[in-house]
């Protein structure tokens, strides 16, 4: 025992030895040892890493270690999901306990559930998840682990989270008397997650961390681009390469995935982030009908139309794919009347293919048409999109469904109608020839439309992957299934780094928006024409009701 003191102190300052030495964890990088080092040292840690570190791995040994150099400690993790900060609790049931007996040794018992999951050690030290919301009020800790802490809303982490502190750690030494003025260890947060927008408050905390640890206060700042992790073998280059060259590679996501760089919108954006964030607030997505099928979930129901709604089925047309060239968009705008003579627009799918034969992709525009129940569709015919719209003008035959379609012709330009060769064919496409005058319509009007809240967008690709894994059926599906439900989320992300992308020019008075060089804008395109078209629904039903609504005259 008089030893313990001498030990205590030196596995204190060197806790990734006490990680070698006692729980026979070998496998530490220098990398992660400077990170465990300082998460001891400092007050206040923040990590922004990429994909492929292991941080939660690392988060859990530190909650491990924490718990076993200062007895009594207690610990609370908290994520914007769940599921999140659980992961951080089975890194040390199911990777570390099995492979320590001394940490076993430990360890008194545990927990883990959806709903409740603790770890309590024999020197009276815990660790407990909390949800991140109103309801963990009544939580106390003296360290704080924000797992991927940008998906925790800034209330709650403000005002519940880090309130936990009430108190100290105070050790039973304390209640002698010569020791009642000696000081404590400060209580001590730490915040991981990858980079994200500047937009976002992390952003802002991520600045104020750094100011303090420039200043020499107890702060410390670090990133892990992914070119550490490759370098140390957590991360195989092949993969890297591979994920680069797919042809629907986010440059954007990636900077802030994998580079750790927080991104903000340029500084001449048409588009603000923060009203396209605002926008996102479609929690139920509608799938092509087959999907139901696949799902065949009582939870996830094929929506059937309203009174007066109306599905416009938009497409911006690419022949030729890779990894900086557009991809061809299919984009479906759900119109519900609201008000007087107004359309709320519900971008309620969205998806994308590299290119191809005009046939093929005429063939999956029909498919998405009659799948969604659509009314019109809305193409541009200029260029490449001509091939396309001459397919969808004649019948056309879909073998793998047995289907032969009927031709289509044009609402919107007599000319393009008449390239429809059947007189009796529904006029059912909308022809897009962009110009200057065009472009700027599209783009002010999808402006507008936001602003107003007349434009809505799914949810988050997080929040959704919540919902979507409550369902037994959704979870018993293969990876490339789930991908598929999983999809219009993460092309509604891609879409607002488009559109945040966008830098303006005004040009003869009219506005040009303009992509930066590698950044596509195909789904701003396909989304724009859609709202453009919905802007003519309108204009209709005004010109119908001033037409036939009743006046008084006085004679």
């Amino acid at each position: 025992m008089n030893g313990v003191g001498k030990w205590a102190s030196f596995y204190r300052e060197n806790p990734h030895r006490l990680a070698s030495d006692y729980l026979g964890i070998k496998w530490l990088r220098p990398f992660q040892q400077a990170l465990i080092v300082a998460c001891f040292k400092y007050t206040y840690v923040m990590i922004i890493a990429s994909r492929g570190m292991g941080k939660s791995l690392i988060a859990a040994l530190v909650c491990v270690l924490k718990c076993i150099l200062y007895p009594g400690i207690k610990i609370c993790i908290a994520s914007g999901r769940r599921g999140q900060s659980l992961n951080v609790i089975n890194k040390i049931v199911q990777d570390f306990m099995g492979s320590s007996d001394n940490l076993r040794n430990e360890i008194l018992d545990y927990k883990v559930s959806t709903y409740f999951a603790e770890i309590r050690f024999k020197n009276g030290s815990n660790i407990k998840v909390v949800t991140a919301s109103d309801s963990a009020r009544s939580a106390r800790a003296n360290f704080i682990l924000g797992d991927e802490f940008v998906q925790i809303k800034k209330p709650i982490l403000d005002k519940v989270i880090r309130k936990f502190k009430a108190g100290q750690r105070t050790p039973r030494f304390f209640f002698k008397d010569k020791y009642k003025n000696y000081p404590k260890e400060p209580n001590t947060e730490l915040y991981l997650s990858s980079a994200y927008y500047k937009y976002h408050y992390s952003f802002a905390k991520f600045k104020s961390f750094f100011k303090s640890m420039l200043k020499g206060d107890s702060y410390c700042v670090m990133g892990f681009p992914y070119q550490l992790p490759v370098a140390e073998g957590y991360y195989p280059m092949e993969q890297i390469r591979d994920e680069l060259r797919e042809g629907d590679f986010d440059s954007i996501g990636w900077s802030m995935e994998m580079d750790s760089l927080f991104f903000g919108e340029s500084e001449n954006a048409f588009y603000s982030f923060d009203e396209l964030d605002n926008s996102r607030k479609i929690t139920n997505v509608m799938y092509p009908k087959p999907f139901y099928n696949l799902l065949n979930d009582n939870k996830f129901k094929y929506p059937m139309k309203k009174n007066g709604e109306i599905r416009i089925l938009s497409v911006d047309i690419a022949t030729q794919g890779g990894n900086k060239r557009d991809a061809t968009c299919f984009a479906v705008l759900q119109l519900i009347p609201y008000g007087k003579n107004q359309f709320l627009r519900n971008l309620v799918y969205l998806t994308t293919i590299e290119g191809g034969h005009t046939f093929n992709q005429s063939l999956k525009a029909r498919r998405l048409f009659y799948d969604f129940d659509c009314d019109y569709v809305v193409i541009d015919s200029q260029g490449v999109g001509i091939g396309v719209f001459d397919n969808l003008v004649q019948e056309q035959t879909d073998d793998t469904r047995n289907i032969i379609y009927p031709a289509w012709s044009c609402v919107n330009d007599e000319t393009m109608a008449d390239r429809c060769k059947d007189p009796d064919a529904p006029k059912m496409i909308y022809s897009i020839k962009a110009n200057l005058q065009f472009n700027s319509d599209c783009a002010v009007s999808l402006r507008d439309s936001i602003r107003q809240g007349k434009f809505r967008l799914l949810i988050n690709e997080n929040e959704a992957n919540e919902i979507l894994n409550s369902s037994k059926r959704y979870n018993s599906l293969s990876v490339e299934n789930q991908v598929l439900f999983q999809e219009p989320f993460y092309q509604t992300t891609a879409l607002i780094n488009e559109m945040v992308n966008l830098s303006f020019e005004v040009v003869n008075g009219k506005i040009r928006v303009n992509n930066q060089s590698g950044i596509r804008k195909d789904r701003f395109s396909a989304v724009s024409y859609a709202n453009l078209v919905a802007n003519e629904f309108e204009r209709q039903q005004r010109a119908f009701q001033d037409e036939y609504e009743f006046q008084t005259f006085i004679n």
